[in-house]
């Protein structure tokens, strides 16, 4: 009985012990730390329609972390990088969702793929209190404020709101006809609108709307009503770049000789790649910068992925491989800023004390705070190129009007 009283005094001077001395830099609760692991999760397509955007971005994300743990740790701990497939489906998502947090525990995430998916979990983001890096570049995504919700964007209203300042003001087109093709899903409503009030704007009024969903094989019978009405002028919204490269096939195979311009996801050099010669009169607009811009974070991005993948320089990747490196960039300094007891809310609480992070070339500077979490502010328009297979800038950092 003696000897039981001892144990029982003993194990309660450890746990007394414990309790006031806890172990420096690791915090035991936090969910996604360990003593020398930060989970981040990912919910991107990988294997559906929208793969072409987010197998890209996902890549990129792994390697800039995969870069930085051989380099250095943050606070005594490597990034493990755990993803999953949502092919761009609400159902998939809320699945990985649930997985990633309750199974796999993670410390923050990145993704959904589309905006429909993200809009699902909000609540369940806000519910598990996890820091949550978004990818669709609207309005909804981080209008109002949602304390656990990051984009690394300038939005996708902002943008088509340069992009058609451009089309008309700099390149000046007589006697513009314009028609705006849209996917009939959220991202792609959720562009339309904004387009529309900035014609209206400049006293115009699309003369005719089309709808090109994601996965489609041919945009004949879109085509032909652009004809019909006599279209010279075409604006994309919400497009991604597999439905862009069948749009511009398709402009040139009846004769259709119009300026398209794309926003940012249908921005990215994986059109030129399917759409060839056919994008001669193709104008898209990002906030991130191409792989073969120049700049000192660009060329480390180009410099990295090559060690990783030698020999796959071309064909070029695209401006959404930027997206994913920036994002990694972003989220691993919150990291750094959180120091070693790190949590989510300590996360949120450093990423919302990013300013004027400096982004060396591939976008403009990052700027957060508690009452703004869209991090950019600027986007620049680019010409295709077809017989270089560049975007060629044809602007600085512009920020709407």
């Amino acid at each position: 009985m003696r000897f039981v009283c001892k144990c029982l005094c003993l194990l309660f001077v450890l746990s007394v012990c414990f309790s006031f001395f806890p172990m420096e830099g690791y915090t035991e609760s936090a969910r996604g730390v360990t003593k020398d692991t930060l989970k981040i999760g990912i919910i991107l397509d990988q294997t559906g329609p929208a793969a072409n955007v987010s197998a890209p971005l996902t890549n990129a994300v792994r390697r800039y972390f995969r870069y930085s743990n051989e380099q250095e740790t943050i606070h005594g701990r490597k990034v493990n990088i755990m993803v999953e497939d949502d092919r761009y489906s609400i159902p998939n998502a809320i699945a990985a969702f649930k997985k990633l947090i309750y199974r796999d525990r993670i410390l923050a995430l990145i993704g959904p793929t589309s905006s429909g998916a993200t809009i699902t979990l909000f609540r369940h983001m806000e519910k598990e209190k996890i820091p949550t890096m978004a990818i669709p570049p609207n309005d909804k995504t981080i209008l109002p404020v949602k304390k656990y919700v990051f984009g690394v964007f300038e939005t996708y209203p902002n943008t088509i709101k340069t992009l058609i300042d451009y089309m008309l003001d700099d390149l000046k087109p007589q006697e513009p006809k314009v028609a705006l093709v849209y996917p009939d899903n959220e991202t792609g409503k959720l562009d339309l609108e904004p387009a529309i009030d900035r014609l209206k704007m400049h006293h115009l009024s699309p003369v005719v709307k089309e709808v090109l969903n994601p996965g489609s094989l041919d945009a004949a019978s879109q085509v032909m009503s652009m004809r019909r009405h006599k279209v010279n002028n075409i604006v994309l919204c919400g497009f991604l770049p597999q439905p862009a490269g069948v749009l511009l096939r398709e402009l040139k195979k009846f004769r259709l000789n119009a300026f398209v311009f794309g926003n940012t996801a249908a921005s990215s050099e994986e059109v030129m790649h399917m759409a060839g010669s056919s994008a001669k009169n193709y104008y898209g607009i990002s906030p991130f910068a191409s792989w073969y811009d120049e700049g000192e974070e660009v060329a480390l991005m180009r410099e990295v992925t090559l060690q990783y993948a030698p020999g796959t320089d071309k064909p070029y990747r695209g401006k959404l491989y930027t997206y994913g490196w920036a994002i990694a960039k972003v989220l691993k300094e919150g990291l750094m800023r959180s120091g070693p007891d790190i949590d989510g809310d300590k996360l949120v609480s450093e990423l919302e004390s990013i300013k004027d992070l400096e982004m060396n070339g591939i976008s403009g500077p990052i700027n957060f705070s508690p009452t703004n979490h869209k991090g950019m502010s600027a986007a620049k328009v680019f010409r295709a190129d077809p017989d270089s297979g560049k975007f060629v800038p044809e602007t600085g950092w512009r920020s709407s009007k």
